[in-house]
């Protein structure tokens, strides 16, 4: 019994230890995932990534809950650790598992409805965190709808502050938002929010440490993306002047243009609204025109998210990817539910019209005017799969043109370079003063849908983990080339082998070094906020642990002290013919009860009245009177009187064992 209460203290006092948040690990473990149908038989062992998720509360007063699922790898990649990524899917209203399951996240779901690996999982270069939202989207829920920008950028600040509340250890981690598609407008927003809230931090609050965005297929600026609809389809073949519907198409085009313009006329900002119906019109033109009512009815019309793929009218690309059919009765699997701690069981959908038709967004600025802003601050990473339509690169291209940043508007001419992973052509980059543009090849609207692997590098242009070089063509032209490598293979042969320098890496910022381009807008006050902060927590941490060590040698004082006065009986038998009464035997009955019962209540109850000098120990008081119970020694008389001397016998701690002997040979009374 003393060596399980010294196990239960040891384990008591290193679980302390480990717990210097306080009861942090016990609401953590609630959102451990430890199982999913597929987990241990189709991944390998040691690709099981750590995972926690669930519905994490907000708002009390409006019961609002945002989900999120993160992942981290257990062989992290050097350089990818202290790094959290943040994954944002668009709609608005378009749950983030399909980034989770069906692009950036370690698990597809396969035909049985079960996870399959992922090799190119993001996860890779850092803690990946999947979060449905607004509220209403995905396994989010709340009793109010959000209707505008502000607002889902207020709620996403209040899902950081609880995110590393629950996971204290992340919170100086290097931060990256990534996204695609309507994550376009949310990701600026958020990043804006963050930048300002670092510089104005309230009493006890630390600062986010946020080092780069990264926005696939993003829709950003939507009336400089609604006016590449029609030369898009030009190029990709989908639409020419002969086809019937083409005038139809050219004058939508028009009515979007002029509707720009008179914006820019009466002194609006241009791309005053969000969305437009007249300018988003066009592309449901383009889709009517190109519809083939002589294909199978699923081959109809053209996907608007990779024009190479064909779906079935009107839906146009809204049952792409084919990874859904699987992803959709996963998620909706009571096993999944609770594999996944979902507690509030709303069915699963990919994209909610209910919050899709509640957010206008009428009152907010797109979010293109906040990213001369951002880029002062931090680099952006603006990536495009080249066969998406509604989302298409030349309006990414053409609002990059049009925007100044840094103290230049676009790119310069000398921008331009071939991009490769590995040996492969993947694209091209255009990049400078903290933003790069990159045209994946062969990549849908949903790029790590396509090119897992490759996406998965994107990480590392946005963090400076790239070879930048120059050659001479013989045209009296340069070729210039960026590469990016499959995960461990950068330093595995030849010139990849050294790292990369301070102008390969232009352009860009790493984690630990700013572009020498900008200017840091980091104020020293915060530097100061985050080294005291830090030092806090490293001198709380170093305290608890004293705590600990003390309770610790309390606790092992406390035992050794138990053992050291604990009872013990001896009878010498002076005459073996004699039939021996003890006269203390119904006490040590009870004194034994109560040790048992004393054991029961555990080493801090005993350790208490130990303090307050209540062991009972101590407390052995001879019976007076007849005996009511005999002892059988050996046949002799009984003994009724204690004039009639028996057996001498001592009571008594192991200290005053061999005291008690001595006074038992010499004689005295037995009640001693």
């Amino acid at each position: 019994m003393h060596l399980q209460s010294l196990i239960l203290v040891l384990a008591s006092a290193f679980l302390a230890a480990a717990l210097p948040y306080g009861n942090t690990r016990d609401k953590k473990s609630s959102y451990l995932v430890g199982s999913l149908p597929g987990l241990y038989s189709n991944i390998p062992s040691d690709e099981i990534p750590l995972m926690f998720s669930g519905q994490l509360p907000l708002y009390e007063e409006n019961n609002t809950h945002y989900y999120f699922w993160k992942h981290t790898d257990n062989h992290k990649a050097s350089g990818s650790e202290n790094r959290t990524i943040f994954w944002l899917n668009g709609g608005p209203g378009c749950s983030s598992m399909d980034g989770a399951l069906m692009e950036a996240g370690p698990f597809r779901i396969d035909k049985n409805l079960k996870v399959t690996y992922n090799n190119g999982s993001w996860h890779k270069s850092g803690d990946i965190v999947f979060v449905d939202q607004p509220a209403g989207t995905g396994f989010s829920y709340s009793d109010e709808l959000d209707h505008d920008l502000p607002q889902i950028t207020n709620e996403f600040i209040r899902f950081l502050e609880r995110f590393f509340e629950l996971f204290p250890e992340d919170c100086f981690n290097s931060i990256y938002l990534a996204g695609e598609s309507y994550a376009g407008q949310y990701i600026p927003y958020i990043a804006d929010a963050i930048l300002r809230r670092n510089k104005n931090l309230g009493e006890n609050e630390k600062p986010f440490n946020l080092k780069g965005l990264l926005i696939g297929n993003g829709y950003v600026a939507p009336d400089a993306q609604a006016l590449s609809y029609l030369p898009y389809a030009i190029q990709a073949g989908i639409l020419d002047p002969k086809n019937p519907e083409w005038h139809k198409v050219l004058r939508q085009h028009e009515a979007c243009q002029n509707s720009i313009n008179d914006a820019s006329r009466e002194d609006k900002a241009v791309g005053s609204e969000v969305s437009s119906h007249v300018c988003e019109r066009v592309l449901s033109l383009i889709l009517e025109a190109s519809r083939d009512p002589d294909r199978p009815e699923d081959q109809q019309c053209i996907n608007v998210y990779d024009y190479t793929l064909r779906d079935s009218y009107p839906s146009c690309g809204m049952n792409w990817p084919p990874d859904l059919s699987y992803v959709t009765p996963f998620l909706r699997k009571d096993p999944v539910l609770r594999d996944l701690n979902i507690e509030n069981h709303q069915k699963w959908k990919e994209c909610s019209g209910k919050v899709s038709s509640s957010f206008k967004a009428k009152h907010s600025m797109p979010s293109v005017t906040l990213l001369p802003s951002i880029l002062e601050q931090i680099p952006i990473i603006l990536f495009n799969g080249n066969r998406d339509i509604i989302c298409n690169y030349i309006g990414t291209e053409n609002f990059i043109k049009e925007m100044k940043w840094n103290g230049q508007t676009g790119f310069p001419e000398d921008a331009y370079f071939d991009w490769k992973y590995g040996n492969e052509t993947a694209g091209y980059i255009k990049k400078d003063r903290n933003l790069t543009f990159v045209n994946v090849f062969d990549a849908s609207h949903m790029v790590p849908f396509d090119k897992p692997e490759i996406s998965r590098s994107l990480i590392d242009l946005v963090t400076g983990n790239f070879i930048e070089k120059t050659e001479e063509t013989g045209d009296g032209k340069q070729k210039r080339t960026i590469t990016t490598y499959p995960l461990g293979t950068r330093n595995a042969n030849g010139s990849n082998n050294k790292p990369a320098t301070s102008s390969e890496v232009s352009g860009t910022q790493s984690e630990n070094t700013a572009d020498t381009k900008t200017p840091s807008h980091s104020t020293s006050s915060s530097e100061d906020k985050n080294d005291k902060s830090q030092t806090l927590s490293s001198r709380i941490a170093r305290i608890i642990q004293l705590v600990v060590v003390v309770v610790l040698i309390w606790g092992i004082y406390i035992l050794y002290s138990s053992y050291k006065s604990r009872p013990t009986s001896i009878i010498k038998n002076k005459s073996s013919n004699k039939k021996k009464n003890v006269q203390w035997a119904d006490q040590l009955r009870q004194f034994e009860e109560e040790e048992i019962k004393q054991n029961e209540r555990g080493i801090l109850y005993k350790a208490f009245n130990k303090l307050k000098g209540s062991n009972n120990r101590s407390k052995y008081t001879p019976l007076s009177g007849h005996l009511t119970e005999n002892i059988e020694l050996e046949e002799g008389p009984q003994i009724h009187d204690k004039s009639e001397t028996a057996d001498d016998f001592a009571i008594g701690s192991d200290d005053e064992e061999h005291e008690g002997m001595k006074q038992s040979s010499k004689g005295h009374d037995d009640s001693k």
